[in-house]
C-alpha cells in the first residue's frame, strides 16, 4: 500500500485527484494538508511516501521539493506543468491517473530547474569561495579586492555576499539598498522565477555587479542551498567568475537542509575555487591552523590557496617565521602574505569604494594581483 499526501491549496484539479486515489486499490490517501509545513511533517514521519502538490501552493520552492526527497518521498505535481519544471518537479501526471502512475519507479533528484530560454549553459563562469575562521580575519576584503581584480582585467566579475553572520559588503561599498538582493535572489529563484535574479545585482565598478547580502544574522533560514545554487547558476551564465563572500562556521545540525551553516559547507564543496584567509597574530595563526584542519574534515580537498592577511612589517614574526609556524601545525605553507595597509583600507572605507579604486598602488592591492595571477584567475 502506497500511502499519499495531498497539498493542493484548494486547486481545482484536486477533486479528481482525490477520486483517483479513492478508486485506486493499492493507494491510500495518508493527508490533506493545508500547508507546507503539515507537508513535510507527513512526509518527516513517514506517514506518507508520495506527495503530490500543486506548483502555486504557498512556500513551496525548489528547496522545500529537495526536502520532500531527501525524507523519502516521492514528489509529483498537477497543474502548471512549466511552474513544476521551473522547481525541479519531474513527475507531472495528469490528477486523474495518479492512480496509474508507478510510484516506485526511481527518479532523479531535483535539481535547479533549466535555464530561461535564450540563456547561456549555465556553468560557463566559475565559482570562487573566500572562507576563514571566526575573528575577522579580513574575508569580506579580500573577495571583494580579489573580484575587483578580475574585474579590473576585464572579466565580468559577480560578488555575492553569503556571509550568514550578516553582510558587510554593501556597508564597505556604500551601498544603500532597502531590500537585500541575496535575499530578493534566491527567493525569486525558489519560486522558478530565476530570470529575476539579474534585477537584484548592483553595478559598484565597471565590470562588477554585487548582490549585496542579509542584513542581520537571524534571517538565515531564507539562504537556503537548493536556491542558492540556482542564483549561482543564474550568475555564471553572465559572469565569467562569481566570487563568494561565505561566514566562518561549518558544523551542521538541524533538519536536511535547515542547518545555519548548511549552505556555507555546499559553496565550499562545489566551488571551482576555495581561497582561505587567516590572520597574522597569534590568535589568528592559531584560529588558522584550527580552521585548516576542520576546513579538511568538512571539504577533503585542499584550499586553492591559504593567505595569512594583515602582516606587519615591522617587530614581530616574519613572514617566513610565520610560514614555518602554519606548516609545522597545519601541514601547508601560506601562499601569500598581504600587507597591513591601513592607510589604504581606511581610505576605501570611508569612499565606499574597493581598494583598488581607492589606493591603485598600495601594497595590498599589488599583492591581491599576485594572488590572481598565482591562481591563473586571469586567464580561465
Amino acid at each position: 500500500m502506497t500511502d499519499v499526501a495531498i497539498a493542493a491549496a484548494g486547486a481545482a484539479w484536486e477533486p479528481q485527484a482525490l477520486m483517483a486515489v479513492d478508486r485506486a486499490p493499492h493507494l491510500r490517501l495518508a493527508r490533506r494538508c493545508v500547508d507546507v509545513s503539515e507537508l513535510l511533517a507527513v512526509v518527516r514521519t513517514g506517514a506518507a511516501t508520495v506527495a503530490v502538490v500543486d506548483p502555486g501552493l504557498p512556500g513551496l520552492d525548489i528547496d522545500v521539493v529537495r526536502e520532500l526527497t531527501a525524507a523519502g518521498a516521492t514528489v509529483a505535481a498537477c497543474g502548471d506543468d512549466a511552474a513544476a519544471a521551473a522547481l525541479g518537479v519531474l513527475r507531472r501526471p495528469d490528477p486523474g491517473e495518479l492512480g496509474q502512475v508507478d510510484w516506485a519507479e526511481p527518479v532523479p533528484v531535483p535539481g535547479p530547474p533549466p535555464p530561461a530560454a535564450g540563456a547561456d549553459d549555465p556553468g560557463t563562469g566559475r565559482t570562487l569561495v573566500v572562507w576563514g575562521p571566526a575573528g575577522a580575519p579580513g574575508r569580506s576584503t579580500l573577495a571583494l579586492a580579489l573580484a575587483s581584480a578580475l574585474a579590473a582585467l576585464g572579466r565580468p566579475t559577480a560578488l555575492v555576499d553569503a556571509d550568514v553572520a550578516g553582510g558587510t559588503l554593501a556597508q564597505q561599498l556604500g551601498v544603500l539598498d532597502d531590500l537585500s538582493g541575496v535575499l530578493a535572489a534566491c527567493r525569486a529563484a525558489g519560486n522558478g522565477r530565476v530570470h529575476e535574479v539579474d534585477d537584484h545585482l548592483v553595478e559598484v565598478e565597471p565590470g562588477l555587479d554585487l548582490l549585496t547580502g542579509i542584513p542581520r544574522a537571524d534571517l538565515w533560514p531564507h539562504l537556503r542551498v537548493g536556491a542558492f545554487g540556482t542564483v549561482l547558476d543564474r550568475l555564471r551564465t553572465d559572469h565569467a567568475h562569481v566570487v563568494v563572500d561565505v561566514g566562518s562556521g561549518l558544523d551542521l545540525d538541524g533538519a536536511v537542509g535547515r542547518s545555519r551553516h548548511a549552505l556555507t559547507r555546499h559553496l565550499l564543496e562545489e566551488a571551482d575555487d576555495v581561497v582561505v584567509v587567516g590572520r597574522a597574530d597569534p590568535v589568528g595563526l592559531s584560529r588558522l591552523v584550527r580552521g585548516l584542519a576542520e576546513l579538511h574534515d568538512a571539504v577533503p580537498r585542499p584550499p586553492s590557496a591559504v593567505v595569512v592577511n594583515l602582516a606587519d612589517p615591522g617587530p614581530g614574526w616574519s613572514e617566513h617565521e610565520i610560514g614555518e609556524t602554519v606548516r609545522r601545525l597545519a601541514g601547508r605553507i601560506p601562499d601569500l602574505f598581504l600587507p597591513a595597509d591601513p592607510a589604504a583600507m581606511h581610505t576605501a572605507l570611508m569612499h565606499g569604494r574597493s581598494p583598488r579604486v581607492a589606493a591603485a598602488a598600495s601594497p595590498f592591492v599589488r599583492r591581491v594581483d599576485d594572488l590572481v595571477a598565482s591562481l591563473r584567475l586571469d586567464v580561465r
